[in-house]
């Protein structure tokens, strides 16, 4: 069975806001595993970025217990929520957000020059491979197509060589047959590199291609659904 690199037991995520008590999040259990996809559903309100949010680290509960690759990060600071972050987690988002003067290849590398690691061109030029860019490495993103441009998004996450990928809203600028493609390419990652990855959309067939889809609503768990592909629901 493979390692458990996410695990959050009654998650919980109060604010407040005068005088009264925000449950965004409410009493949330939740396990995921390397080489694992798993779909965060749910309407506005329902908790669902508040979860994304503290499954990446990126906040902290304020109940419950979470542990990420093993470590503790209930009540941690946001500094060491950053250590924790730090080359374990790959983030990708809705916005390409490619510097325009940089190449693929420079976009791809800029996260090692922020954690202080010499880009090795072999690597660079594997991951560039894995997300079928080998022809356009040295193009600026003006030159390429909304989905050429996800995908040097998705090969800056995977540079760091993370164990948990975060794609949020990965397709939501792209038409439904790039987004598809971007679908299969995070598929054939989590297989192939054994990565657990946290996807969010709006589009539901693309949802229940993950091998979980989990919906929240009034920030707790409604429903968890598996599925092996979009053909079970077909």
């Amino acid at each position: 069975m493979n390692e458990v690199l996410i695990e959050g037991r009654g998650l919980k995520r109060y604010y407040h806001r005068g005088s009264e008590t925000v449950k965004a999040l409410d009493g949330v259990d939740i396990t995921i595993r390397a080489g694992e996809i798993v779909s965060i559903l749910g309407p506005s309100g329902s908790g669902k970025t508040t979860l994304i949010n503290l499954l990446s680290c990126l906040d902290a509960p304020t109940g419950g217990t979470l542990t990420i690759a093993g470590r503790s990060v209930a009540g941690l600071s946001e500094d060491q929520l950053v250590e924790v972050r730090r080359g374990l987690l790959g983030f990708v988002f809705q916005q390409f957000s490619l510097i325009p003067t940089l190449t693929v290849r420079e976009n791809i590398e800029l996260p090692l020059i922020f954690l202080g690691r010499r880009p090795d061109p072999q690597k660079t030029q594997q991951v560039i491979d894995a997300v079928g860019l080998g022809h356009r490495a040295g193009h600026l993103p003006r030159e390429l197509s909304g989905g050429q441009m996800q995908r040097v998004a998705i090969a800056r996450a995977l540079i760091v060589e993370p164990k948990i990928l975060v794609a949020d809203e990965p397709t939501g600028n792209l038409d439904k047959a790039t987004g598809e493609s971007i679908i299969d390419l995070l598929k054939r990652l989590a297989s192939e590199q054994n990565l657990a990855i946290l996807l969010t959309t709006h589009n539901t067939v693309f949802a229940y291609e993950a091998d979980r889809a989990i919906t929240l609503e009034d920030g707790r768990i409604v429903s968890e659904e598996r599925q092996l592909s979009a053909a079970t629901i077909r």
